[in-house]
C-alpha cells in the first residue's frame, strides 16, 4: 500500500471514530448508522460487534411534571452583551427564574462561574460539562444534576424542571425553560445564532450534538 493510501486509511479511520464517539454521547448506540455499533462494523467488519445499549441513570423516565414552587419559565432573557457570555447568561436566568437571585444578570453570572480562571474572553467557559455552573447552584442551595443525553431523555427531563445545556457543535449555551410540543423551549441569550431562537428541534439537536444538560432537582 503506498502512503497516500495509508493516508486516506488512516485520515476515513480517524472520521469513522470521531462519528462514533458523536454516536455516544448521543445515546445511539445499535442498528443502522449513526450508531456506534455500525461504526464500528464499518471500521473493522470481521469485528462484527453485538451491542446491547449501556444501562444509564439519564435513561430511567422522568418524573411527572412537577417544577420547582417559584419557577417562572417566562422570565425574561436579555440579548448577551459579550460574544463568549452566554453560559453566563444561562447561568443568571435560572437564578433569576427559580427567585434565587432575582436581580442576577450577565456580569452577575460572569462573576459567579469566576473570572478569568473559569471563564474568559478566549474560550468563553473552561469546562464544557458545565461543572462551574452546577457549583454555583449549589452555592445558593440548589440541586442539579449532568449529564450528555439523546434528546428523548432531555425531553424527558425538561418536561418537569429547567436547566441549561450547550452543544458541542453549537458551542453555545442556553437556558431551558420547558417543553413545547415535540420540542425544546430555550432561554437563548443569541436567537438566530446557527439557525436557532426559542425553539430547538429534534434535528437542531443532531446538526448542534451532542449535548451537556443540567436539569434541576429539589
Amino acid at each position: 500500500m503506498s502512503t497516500t493510501d495509508q493516508l486516506q486509511q488512516l485520515e476515513t479511520q480517524q472520521q469513522l471514530l470521531t462519528q462514533s464517539l458523536r454516536a455516544m454521547l448521543e445515546g445511539d448506540w445499535c442498528g443502522e448508522p449513526p450508531s456506534v455499533q455500525a461504526f464500528v462494523n464499518a471500521l473493522d467488519p470481521e469485528l462484527n460487534p453485538g451491542c446491547v445499549p449501556p444501562y444509564r441513570q439519564s435513561d430511567q423516565p422522568a418524573p411527572p411534571p412537577h417544577f420547582l414552587a417559584n419557577y417562572d419559565p417566562n422570565t425574561n432573557m436579555p440579548r448577551q452583551a459579550a460574544s463568549w457570555s452566554c453560559s453566563a447568561c444561562s447561568l443568571a436566568w435560572l437564578l433569576r427564574a427559580t427567585d434565587l437571585d432575582p436581580n442576577c444578570y450577565e456580569q452577575c453570572g460572569i462573576d459567579h462561574i469566576g473570572y478569568p480562571q473559569n471563564i474568559n474572553a478566549t474560550y468563553g467557559l473552561m469546562d464544557g460539562s458545565g461543572a462551574q455552573l452546577q457549583r454555583v447552584l449549589r452555592e445558593y442551595g440548589q440541586n442539579s444534576h449532568q449529564g450528555w443525553l439523546s434528546f428523548d431523555s432531555a425531553y424527558a427531563y425538561y418536561s418537569s424542571t429547567p436547566g441549561a445545556m450547550s452543544g458541542a457543535a453549537w458551542y453555545h449555551w442556553v437556558g431551558v425553560r420547558g417543553v413545547v410540543n415535540d420540542a425544546l423551549w430555550v432561554a437563548n441569550s443569541a436567537p438566530g445564532y446557527q439557525g436557532v431562537g426559542d425553539i430547538l428541534t429534534r434535528r437542531d439537536w443532531e446538526r448542534l450534538g451532542g449535548f451537556s444538560c443540567i436539569w434541576l432537582v429539589e
